[in-house]
């Protein structure tokens, strides 16, 4: 039994260097963002894309009004109740002059990530209502529906902002 404990530590010593530099490197070859991506960088649509099931996050629900380069919603989640303006989103010429459009939020983790820019993402639509797919730089997504439907919604491609309201 004495000779069994003796070899013990001469066969581990030679193969701890092989151990330690395993270890050592399994996080090594992994290089993670130290930076935020630029401001200006298009987001892929896949980063987007949402399977059945997937939780909605918040519903949203603003006016658009013809000729107007701002409109005013409310954003609800987790049962509260949030102010909004959105500049940038744009309705067809020969829309009604009022217009409600309604949206499901989905990856919305904090209230703060709802602000921002958003852009068109494209992509298919969880449901067939849907007429225009947003993504924001905190990977916010809004799936929009207009009323009456088959009004066409747009951005321009700098996108539309979103500001929260005190």
């Amino acid at each position: 039994m004495n000779s069994d404990r003796t070899r013990m530590p001469r066969r581990l010593a030679l193969f701890a260097p092989f151990l330690l530099g395993a270890c050592a490197g399994a996080g090594a070859g992994v290089d993670l963002p130290q930076t935020p991506p630029p401001p200006d960088a298009v987001l892929s649509p896949g980063l987007y894309a949402i399977g059945p099931g997937t939780p909605v996050d918040g519903t949203l629900r603003m006016t658009l009004q013809r000729g107007a380069g701002t409109a005013r919603g409310v954003l609800q989640t987790n049962a509260q109740t949030f102010r909004f303006t959105i500049s940038g989103l744009s309705v067809q010429d020969g829309a009604p002059a009022r217009a409600t459009v309604t949206g499901r939020v989905f990856g919305l983790q904090r209230t703060s990530d709802f602000a921002g820019t958003y852009r068109d993402v494209g992509g298919v639509a969880s449901d067939l209502g849907a007429a225009l797919r947003l993504g924001n730089d905190n990977l916010v997504l809004i799936e929009l529906r207009s009323a009456p439907p088959g009004l066409a919604l747009g951005v321009p491609p700098a996108g539309a902002t979103v500001t929260l309201m005190p």
